[in-house]
């Protein structure tokens, strides 16, 4: 697999957080998707920040207007701005299947191209076929 590099615009997120990683990440999606009418043409993205405490997880949604953004954060979900920046990109295809490669991945990235930890690492997830993992790099 091979990565690319990619200039990534900021963007704002309805996000919550996971319980606990990775096994609270589902929870986190279903807990937003909950008040959605429909997941088709969506944009959800995991943030994983890594702390002193560990690694912490954020299932994300780009809200589709400023109504939707404001009846989330009323609902008690947090709004994260993610800055833009120089990312490396790595497309996993069939990643259902695939979910135990993508700490590997990201692992391959850092050593290739280090980090910038100073933005959260993302999951994009562009089709139930498709996850985009994007590394923040300097």
């Amino acid at each position: 697999m091979k990565a690319s590099i990619i200039q990534q615009s900021a963007f704002r997120l309805i996000t919550a957080k996971s319980a606990s990683f990775p096994d609270g990440n589902r929870a986190a999606f279903e807990s937003i998707e909950a008040h959605l009418r429909s997941l088709k043409g969506r944009k959800f993205y995991g943030l994983v920040y890594e702390t002193e405490k560990g690694v912490e997880y954020f299932a994300g949604l780009v809200p589709d207007s400023d109504l939707e953004e404001r009846k989330f954060a009323a609902l008690g979900f947090e709004i994260t701005e993610v800055p833009e920046g120089t990312c490396a990109r790595l497309k996993l295809e069939d990643w259902l299947s695939k979910t135990d490669q993508i700490g590997p991945c990201f692992g391959a990235m850092i050593q290739e191209f280090g980090v910038d930890s100073s933005r959260p690492q993302m999951e994009f997830y562009r089709s139930m076929r498709e996850l985009h993992l994007l590394l923040p790099i300097k």
